[in-house]
């Protein structure tokens, strides 16, 4: 089993897509004063506002995207391969963004709402790679 997806730029690009929604979330909480002010939640979420929407639909895009990615024709072992793309790209975006550029620290990664939304990440397309295998046409 290889852990390269098997079209990796598109996985790629729908991983990027996944982090440009929790990204643009996050701009426009910031923009409004009131939801910008939420009370963290400690060791959950620093800003419950961002973090628990994000989660909802990162659920649902995962699932979206790794619908359109993954085929009848594919294994259950090919949703690993677009999980660790997704989970990949998002980490490695976190880190230059939000912990590099915008001066965040490593402290948001101690937010127990980052781990799970990355979990997401890997879980939905592990999932959504089962239940299609499940509907592929038996061989003749």
């Amino acid at each position: 089993m290889s852990l390269l997806p098997d079209r990796p730029g598109k996985a790629i690009w729908y991983a990027v897509l996944i982090w440009l929604s929790g990204f643009v979330w996050g701009s426009i909480i910031f923009m409004i004063p009131v939801l910008k002010a939420t009370e963290p939640v400690p060791y959950i979420s620093s800003n419950p506002a961002i973090s628990f929407p994000i989660i909802l639909f990162w659920c649902l895009l995962a699932k979206f995207l790794a619908g359109k990615y993954l085929t009848p024709d594919d294994t259950p072992n090919n949703g690993l391969p677009l999980g660790l793309t997704f989970l990949l790209t998002n980490v490695l975006l976190d880190l230059l963004v939000i912990v590099f550029a915008f001066n965040k620290g490593y402290q948001y990664y101690l937010s127990l709402s980052v781990w799970a939304a990355y979990a997401i990440l890997v879980m939905v397309p592990l999932k959504v790679a089962s239940k299609t295998s499940d509907i592929a046409p038996d061989p003749v």
